[in-house]
């Protein structure tokens, strides 16, 4: 008996070895492919005879799902399914799947860039490698008794509100889905910006929620505060924060995400002291990429298995399997 067809986009992202590794299931049972065709044509001719595709940075749209015609679903490797056309998908009766398995280590991130800013970590390093004394301009602050605004209050920005707390800050937050929290005092968008020292994004990536972050909203928030990014670049209206920055009226930013990834060299957000930038990779630590390995695994083996995946995103889709069923 043939054995189920698994195709997996972004070939460059996957070291080798790293599938035999981290999926061993998937490889057991399935035939793996990788493949870097783009939306459209080129990747439907490879999706032909696919039962499920794992899709990680490459955007998926209805161009491609409109001629994959035996495609049973779509997972992707983390949490974000911003990269897929989950209406289209919906529409054709393709399941969408993610693996949110990372929701520790971003928490811990979001907390890593608010304390690499506080204390001014990249002006310390950069006096130790040039054999620079501490001068008394070169001074940080604590994170205890300052306020952390939280914009989503899912499953990081829940982390990222205990951790948070857990460094005697006061929490507040702002989520229209998220009625009552013991961990956040629960406030509107504007509010939390006009209050906050620290302002942490967790939204998920949606159209309402691009460029959530705009011009009129930058110009709430403190002087003196720091904006926080882990979630996706294009939450935030990037010309305007470099705006914000340039004239002081933001005292700076720590971004894993950028709206076009990876970012360009000459992006001047990368070139700003008072910004530290990673290029969407702070959420690769061992045990998150464990996690989402073992969760991509167990929605594509129920992909191809006929079952529902366990971490369904579309779970009002009325599944072309069980309706060929």
């Amino acid at each position: 008996m043939a054995r189920p067809i698994v195709v997996l986009n972004c070939a460059r992202n996957y070291t080798p070895g790293w599938l035999e590794q981290e999926m061993p299931r998937l490889v057991a049972e399935c035939e793996v492919r990788l493949t870097e065709a783009k939306d459209g044509p080129d990747l439907a001719r490879e999706l032909a005879d696919a039962d499920a595709l794992v899709a990680r940075r490459d955007y998926v749209g209805r161009a491609t799902l409109e001629l994959t015609p035996r495609l049973r679903g779509i997972v992707t490797p983390g949490v974000g399914v911003e990269k897929v056309d989950v209406a289209a998908a919906t529409e054709l009766g393709i399941v969408v799947a993610n693996s949110p398995g990372n929701s520790v280590t971003v928490a811990e991130s979001a907390i890593l860039l608010m304390l690499a800013l506080a204390k001014q970590l990249p002006t310390w390093i950069a006096a130790a490698r040039s054999s620079t004394e501490p001068t008394s301009a070169m001074r940080g602050m604590e994170l205890r008794g300052k306020t952390l605004g939280i914009v989503g209050l899912g499953r990081i920005g829940r982390l990222t509100a205990e951790l948070g707390r857990a460094f005697g800050m006061r929490v507040l937050a702002y989520d229209p889905y998220v009625p009552t929290s013991e961990l956040a005092e629960l406030l509107s968008l504007e509010d939390v910006l006009r209050e906050s020292d620290f302002v942490s994004l967790h939204p998920v990536l949606t159209p309402e929620t691009s460029h959530l972050i705009n011009a009129s909203r930058l110009a709430l928030m403190k002087s003196t505060a720091y904006l926080i990014n882990t979630s996706r670049g294009g939450v935030i209206d990037e010309p305007a924060l470099i705006e914000a920055l340039r004239q002081q009226r933001l005292a700076g930013a720590g971004l894993d995400v950028f709206e076009t990834e990876p970012p360009a060299i000459d992006n001047p957000l990368l070139h700003m002291d008072n910004v530290i930038g990673t290029p969407h990779g702070l959420s690769h630590a061992d045990e998150s990429l464990r996690r989402c390995a073992s969760m991509t695994e167990d929605n594509v083996l129920a992909i191809v298995a006929g079952r529902e995946p366990p971490y369904i995103v579309n779970g009002r889709v009325r599944w072309r399997v069980l309706q060929e069923a």
